[in-house]
């Protein structure tokens, strides 16, 4: 129930907010005036933003106590919308003559990396959608848009990372026209960056795509070049992580004693990772060498099933909750390397866990590797427990 604006007036004088602030946003939007800290319905200018940092960096104790009320749910989507028209007037401006600022570009990051959170969840199939449109605004900036020569870089990057992803993300859901389009136009943008980093990452990417097509001597070929480029211009983690993939590459060749030699050398890097480094935001996935699922499947490769199994469990057991879609490879990889030891029944625990989870998934890549799953239990149909998993797998 509203008060009457006396009421109102009496209250907001004793919170210390001027009657002209109850006037001009009525109830009960003024009492966001009498929380603790800055006012949240502020528009979003220079001043405005310091003054929520001071609040954000002052000590604690003594800023706000313990009991201090939650902002209303509503007020925050307020708040959301406010930052999305912002920038999208900030865009309008830059269409217009006037220079776009640096808030476009991290509203765009900001995108991107909800974008490769959700192929890590979800497949890539459900991301293409969302990643040709944002890269529809990027293109759209960079042809009419004045920006300084610094955000032009960063927007060229972030066409070049956009068309990666939407490659990769094509590629997960098995459309193989699509993803070479996106590789190409992602090697155009990335050309344009001079980012040493990325454009390793981005031949590791078409890399790993051909040790799925079944072409090893083309992976280890794009692999190599990717590792001269990074050469000594990157971080410990990103070497680690090109060398970690060229595991891969050697034992898709059948070469053990090179995919030996690599996964050491990967580990030694990845040894030198130090928290001061500023790795690229796109590396955030990159685990140890080890744990990786592509160095598991590197041993299953080059038929050792029992080193395989343990790299991979270990690696399932570091993995973050939200990646579903690894974690039904390493466990659709798991369940090949126990079958081959002859261990059904965990490889029948094993196979129902990974498809308990296919269901969260849109992948064309892990039904191919469940597919791979099903061809190595058939030969242990006759086991009335393999049989309901490949009636499943079927079904």
């Amino acid at each position: 129930m509203e008060p009457e604006l006396a009421a109102q007036i009496v209250m907001a004088d004793f919170h210390g907010v001027p009657q002209a602030e109850v006037l001009a946003r009525g109830w009960p939007d003024w009492l966001l005036l009498a929380l603790p800290g800055p006012d949240v319905q502020a528009p979003f200018t220079p001043e405005a933003t310091l003054l929520a940092l001071d609040d954000l960096a002052a000590d604690p104790t003594l800023a706000m106590n313990a009991g201090a009320p939650l902002l209303p749910p509503e007020v925050l989507s307020d708040l959301t919308t406010r930052w999305t028209t912002h920038v999208q007037q900030s865009i309008e401006k830059g269409f217009t003559g006037a220079y776009i600022g640096v808030e476009v570009a991290d509203a765009l990051h900001a995108r991107l990396a909800a974008l490769w959170h959700l192929d890590d969840s979800m497949g890539g199939a459900p991301c293409t959608t969302t990643a040709r449109a944002d890269l529809r605004m990027v293109t759209r900036l960079l042809r009419h848009a004045r920006r300084s020569p610094q955000l032009t870089t960063d927007l060229h990057y972030l066409a070049s990372e956009y068309a990666r992803f939407i490659g990769w993300a094509e590629f997960d859901a098995g459309n193989r026209a699509k993803a070479q389009r996106g590789w190409h136009a992602a090697l155009r943008a990335s050309a344009e960056v001079h980012d040493p980093a990325h454009s390793a990452y981005l031949l590791s990417n078409l890399a790993l795509t051909a040790i799925y097509e079944n072409d090893a001597g083309r992976a280890i070929s794009l692999l190599t070049t990717a590792r001269d480029i990074a050469g000594t211009r990157t971080t410990p983690l990103v070497a680690a992580m090109v060398d970690t993939w060229r595991v891969r590459a050697a034992a898709a060749e059948g070469d053990a004693k090179s995919a030996a030699r690599l996964l050491l050398q990967a580990e030694s890097e990845f040894e030198r990772v130090r928290h001061s480094d500023e790795d690229p935001p796109w590396a955030y996935w990159m685990c140890r060498p080890s744990h990786m699922a592509e160095t598991g499947r590197a041993f299953l490769d080059l038929n050792d099933a029992v080193t395989a199994e343990a790299l991979l469990t270990e690696g399932l057991q570091a993995l973050p909750a939200e990646a579903v879609r690894d974690r039904v490879l390493y466990l659709t990889w798991i369940t090949t390397a126990q079958a081959r030891q002859h261990a059904l029944d965990a490889a029948v625990a094993t196979a129902s866990t990974a498809l308990d989870l296919t269901p969260l998934v849109e992948s064309a890549r892990c039904a191919d590797v469940l597919n791979e799953m099903a061809a190595e239990l058939a030969p242990h149909r006759s086991v009335p427990q393999v049989a309901d998993v490949l009636d499943r797998l079927h079904a």
